[in-house]
């Protein structure tokens, strides 16, 4: 009974992480889309900090919600 109920929520951090990943990803490229920016325009390291900024960020509010 225990096993299954950490596979859960080992299933239930990993999901969460996923999704978080995604939608920070899509956040970061509908700004660049909107502002008229692309990849190269911008600078690396501000990039992947604000990525995983955001995808941390949503990480955490995900986990909260579903503890």
């Amino acid at each position: 009974m225990e096993d299954k109920s950490k596979k859960r929520e080992r299933e239930m951090i990993v999901g969460s992480g996923i999704a978080a990943l995604m939608a920070a990803a899509g956040i970061v490229f509908s700004f660049m889309g909107f502002f008229g920016l692309t990849i190269g325009e911008c600078d690396d390291r501000l990039l992947l900090t604000l990525f995983f900024v955001l995808s941390g960020s949503i990480w955490g509010i995900l986990l909260c919600r579903n503890c």
